[in-house]
């Protein structure tokens, strides 16, 4: 029964992704895999892009955040199982819808949103970097919630990780966001001498 009504709640979010039109959307061929968040696409009207998946992140580098480290051997281990998800997934040369916002993208192939599906899936974290779309982020942590309880994906051998990835990643965000307010303050308090 509770599983019924957790692929009920996956379901009536991943729904929910609909709301989000991008201001600019276009068809678009799959070019190359960086990592599951990060491709390049060929437009024929804007030639060659680069997409980062708004609201997501996989791990990209070995890195030590506040008592939590990722090692390069695990950094490694859990690129080569992330890309080999990414590349099942997704297939050179294949066309997809392609939305852009605030610099981020949003992948989509028919009726499957490929941000929500690769936080699903767990092999990548809600990253909040972008607030503009607060309800897309929202239904991203429901999603990465399901992966993490039910060990999906990288948070089966990784959690711990996956969990270190989370936290510096946020608190990144918050000091980006910070020093973005205070920028802006201090822009408007010099405008209005």
């Amino acid at each position: 029964m509770i599983f019924r009504l957790w692929f009920l709640v996956v379901i009536i979010s991943m729904q929910g992704f609909g709301f989000s039109i991008p201001p600019v959307s276009m068809q678009v061929l799959m070019k190359h895999i960086f990592s599951p968040t990060h491709f390049s696409v060929y437009s024929k009207d804007y030639g060659m892009m680069y997409c980062q998946l708004y609201g997501v992140a996989s791990v990209s580098k070995s890195f030590k955040w506040e008592g939590c480290e990722i090692s390069p051997q695990q950094l490694k281990e859990m690129r080569h199982f992330a890309m080999q998800y990414a590349q099942n997934q997704i297939k050179l040369e294949q066309q997809f819808r392609l939305g852009y916002k605030n610099g981020w993208c949003f992948l989509q192939k028919g009726g499957n949103l490929f941000n929500a599906q690769v936080v699903r899936d767990g092999y990548a974290v809600v990253q909040h970097f972008d607030l503009s779309e607060e309800k897309t982020l929202k239904d991203l942590e429901l999603l990465e919630s399901i992966a993490r309880d039910e060990k999906r994906g990288l948070w089966k051998e990784w959690g711990e990780e996956m969990q270190c990835l989370k936290i510096a990643l946020r608190e990144i965000a918050q000091v980006g966001l910070k020093e973005s307010l205070e920028k802006s303050m201090e822009l408007r308090m010099q405008t209005m001498e």
